[in-house]
């Protein structure tokens, strides 16, 4: 556990808690019927992916994590992300809209600053909590992260899917969740697990060289931003595009699956590390 990231996290949750406050409070600008249907499908989607993943043996313990590593993982995605992004992904949207890149705009202002920004997410939670001290818990602070971002960005399109809909606001956004939810389930949550995953193995691995570390953590954020630079590709017609968002899928959920099942091996066989919340002065504090 690090002082100087403790400190950092602190500060930036500070900063990202009124930016997603601000997000939140302008979906009721957009449509007020797009923003309640976010403020009740937002919380259950968040608690109902958070129950998935709390059952894997993957979740860091609770001594040293629990509930503060979890609500400081969502407001990195849900609030400091969307900061940094904001900071970032707008000029690069600007400089793209003015060469005339219509097909590659959305990927190079989503996948650009948004995995990065999730990514030094994982990097502060990991030298901020004590029970973070395995490869699989980058995978897993990523998801939760990812995972908060996710949630606020559903929340923002559904109530400017509202706004779109010829007939009603609450069809509008329905069809944008049911979208997002279920032709793209999980899209910032593998993004973020992956590249947490490779973080995890740069810091945590044993007996590697620094190159091969800042390859593999590099290497990772790379896969999780080409796949995210793919999806967002706006081909100009609608079949290439449903062609594009399937071939994207049949290259990313095998590739998460497998790093998943990798990793949930590897968490069942590790005995190598016992965690106590309290410093180990007698046989009783141990047992």
């Amino acid at each position: 556990m690090s002082r100087l990231f403790r400190a950092s996290l602190i500060a930036l949750s500070v900063l990202g808690a009124p930016v997603l406050l601000y997000l939140l409070a302008s979906n009721f600008l957009l449509s007020w019927v797009g923003a309640t249907l976010g403020l009740a499908l937002g919380p259950l989607y968040l608690v109902f992916v958070l129950w998935l993943l709390s059952r894997s043996p993957m979740w860091p313990a609770r001594e040293g994590a629990g509930p503060k590593w979890v609500l400081a993982s969502l407001l990195w995605g849900g609030g400091v992300s969307f900061a940094l992004v904001m900071l970032f992904g707008i000029p690069i949207l600007t400089l793209t809209d003015r060469l005339g890149w219509q097909l590659v705009s959305a990927s190079f202002g989503g996948a650009y600053p948004e995995e990065i920004a999730k990514l030094l997410g994982v990097g502060v939670m990991l030298f901020t909590f004590r029970a973070l001290n395995r490869p699989w818990h980058g995978l897993m602070t990523g998801a939760v992260i990812g995972l908060g971002f996710e949630v606020a960005e559903n929340m923002m399109y559904g109530s400017f899917g509202a706004m779109l809909h010829p007939n009603t606001d609450l069809a509008g956004s329905l069809d944008i969740w049911g979208l997002r939810v279920f032709a793209g389930p999980g899209l910032h949550i593998v993004f973020s697990a992956l590249a947490g995953w490779g973080l995890g193995l740069a810091v945590f691995v044993a007996g590697r060289s620094r190159a091969w570390r800042v390859a593999t953590a590099g290497g990772w954020l790379f896969v999780a931003f080409a796949l995210h630079f793919a999806w967002n590709l706006m081909w100009p017609r609608e079949a290439w595009l449903i062609a594009n968002y399937i071939v994207v899928a049949a290259v990313m959920y095998p590739l998460f699956i497998a790093v998943w099942v990798r990793a949930h091996r590897m968490a069942r066989a590790d005995r190598s590390y016992a965690f106590s919340p309290a410093p180990v002065t007698t046989l009783e504090t141990v047992g």
